[in-house]
């Protein structure tokens, strides 16, 4: 019950309003070494304003536990009938807005992952855990739903699986919603995804994309670390961060490789002498062009174009 109402606040900001809700249908599904899928609809007369959220409740992996996953969504349900001789789905030939049995209604569904489900999901990775690099503590984040997760949800609601199948389809539906609430997860916690706090703001994300755009624009004329951070108006220093967090790899790294992955397009594809493309990428000479091919490609310019 305090897990209902934990939820409920969030979705419904007026107590007084919850008091309103009336269970009209519960449902409990365990699947077996995979989940638990609960959904509990409620049913209200008067106008209910209701806003679609989800909690992700993460308690990650102890000495001889695996992590635990659990998923909470409350959203508004579509209206439903209250007449027997219909279905949820087919109800008044599909046009549910003309029947006049129908009630409006908020879905309280929860998907809690067994850890042994989640432990099977991580073998062969070298990921030891989904949100490792969110979190190594018991943690409760708060989401707005995705479009997707909804329309999964919604199919979750309403179908006609039985027995195995039921079992088989709510699966792979709660994968479908672990997948997207992972994807939502990620992208809200910015600070935590690229370990730069200032990369929650997207203005610095755009800069650093913008220096990496200018980086491919002139692959043949190099161009100081001060010069790029001025023109994408940054501090030198976070521009390094960044770059590396966003990227993976420093600004130089990054450029010697897409110059090297150009220069060898130039050889292999274009059929260019190797003094024509050391000119072409920038170099005055051409070993130090061989050099730095060898380095990144792991062969000279003259045995790439003996291929």
């Amino acid at each position: 019950m305090k897990e209902i109402q934990e939820i409920l606040s969030l979705a419904i900001p007026q107590p007084a309003m919850s008091d309103q809700l009336q269970l009209a249908e519960q449902d409990n599904v365990s699947v077996p070494d995979c989940l638990d899928f609960t959904l509990q609809r409620f049913v209200y007369d008067k106008p209910l304003p209701v806003e679609d959220v989800a909690m992700v409740i993460y308690q990650p992996a102890k000495r001889g536990q695996s992590a635990a996953i659990e998923l909470r969504y409350c959203v508004a349900g579509s209206k439903y009938c209250k007449n027997p001789s219909c279905t949820d789905q087919l109800c008044a030939e599909g046009k549910k807005e003309a029947c006049i049995d129908r009630v409006p209604s908020v879905d309280l569904i929860t998907v809690r992952f067994q850890p042994a489900f989640i432990q099977s999901l991580q073998k062969g990775t070298t990921t030891s855990s989904l949100f490792e690099n969110q979190s190594r503590k018991p943690f409760v984040k708060t989401i707005q739903p995705c479009t997707k997760s909804k329309s999964v949800l919604e199919t979750m609601v309403h179908h006609d699986y039985e027995g195995m199948l039921k079992n088989i389809f709510l699966q792979s539906r709660a994968l479908d919603l672990l997948l997207y609430s992972s994807d939502q997860f990620i992208e809200n916690d910015t600070d935590e995804r690229y370990g730069c706090r200032f990369l929650t703001q997207l203005e610095d994300r755009e800069k650093i994309e913008n220096a990496r755009g200018i980086l491919l624009e002139q692959l043949d004329s190099p161009i100081t670390i001060r010069d790029l951070a001025r023109r994408v108006a940054m501090n030198e220093c976070y521009l390094k961060k960044g770059f590396k967090a966003m990227y993976g790899t420093t600004i130089y790294d990054y450029f010697q490789k897409e110059r090297m992955e150009k220069a060898k397009g130039l050889l292999y594809e274009k059929g260019m002498s190797v003094s024509e493309v050391a000119m072409l990428m920038g170099y005055s000479c051409i070993s130090h062009f061989s050099t730095a091919f060898k380095k990144h490609t792991g062969l000279k310019p003259c045995e790439l174009l003996l291929r």
